[in-house]
């Protein structure tokens, strides 16, 4: 099968990957711009060719404070549903930085320059029988659905030398603090919080959405789902699935 891939991010070439490994070829359509990663973020499972098969590191979860504390900080609702209870422990951690420059390198040749609007996604919807996207659905969607998110902002920091070994990340849900989230990964210190920051990336949390646009095409990866709880490797995973299921019907 030839397939389309919408999308050159991290979770856009890891779908990509995920098509090849499946053993068809994917056709990658996009703006061909590398994605700026914002802040320290890892990658939270292995992915076969690209990653090493064991952990770079483990990471480690600490929570300060309470899950009301965190979800009202985060979401303006101490009752909102969040992940609090899974932020506690040790956990396998891949770098998100070196995934991506493999997958970059490895693919960049092979990406369409693409300008991906309404005229553009119907010729290619009319061109392939199966299209993953991984572009953020809110550019996609023709304006009459609902996309639930909460702005937050991402401070760098230069990481002290004596600490950029560390792998950890802070949940706070104390009241007395404006920041949600700090973490050393990677060598790479942030701070994410929901008030403005100075020289900080402003970015937008994914929540929900009631979009029906485009039922012809996979949306994959959080953006594209614009789904609260979505990690990268997901999108891997969730590919390998749908080009097996797709290469069943069009086996029958």
């Amino acid at each position: 099968m030839d397939i389309a891939v919408l999308g050159c991010g991290p979770a856009g070439l890891l779908v990509a990957d995920a098509v090849e490994r499946a053993g068809h070829k994917p056709h990658i359509y996009s703006r061909k711009e590398k994605s700026v990663i914002p802040g320290s973020q890892h990658l939270q499972g292995y992915i076969p060719g690209i990653t090493p098969d064991y952990p770079d590191s483990a990471v480690m979860f600490v929570r300060m404070g309470t899950k009301e504390g965190y979800a009202e900080k985060v979401y303006g609702d101490p009752y909102h549903e969040c992940g609090w209870p899974n932020y506690d422990g040790v956990f396998k951690s891949w770098s998100v930085f070196k995934a991506y420059d493999k997958l970059w390198e490895k693919w960049e040749g092979e990406i369409v320059d693409h300008e991906i609007n309404a005229i553009t996604l119907q010729n290619l919807i009319e061109a392939y029988a199966t299209i993953f996207s991984t572009i953020p659905q809110p550019s996609l969607c023709h304006g009459r659905h609902n996309f639930d998110g909460i702005p937050y902002w991402i401070k760098p920091s230069i990481t002290p030398r004596a600490d950029q070994h560390r792998e950890v990340v802070v949940f706070n849900g104390l009241p007395d603090d404006h920041w949600y989230r700090w973490s050393i990964l990677g060598g790479k210190e942030s701070l994410e919080s929901t008030a403005p920051l100075n020289y900080s990336h402003e970015g937008r949390k994914a929540i929900s959405n009631d979009c029906d646009c485009w039922p012809e095409i996979h949306r994959l990866g959080r953006w594209a789902k614009w789904q609260h709880g979505v990690l990268l490797h997901h999108a891997y995973a969730e590919a390998l699935t749908l080009v097996a299921e797709e290469g069943a019907k069009v086996g029958n």
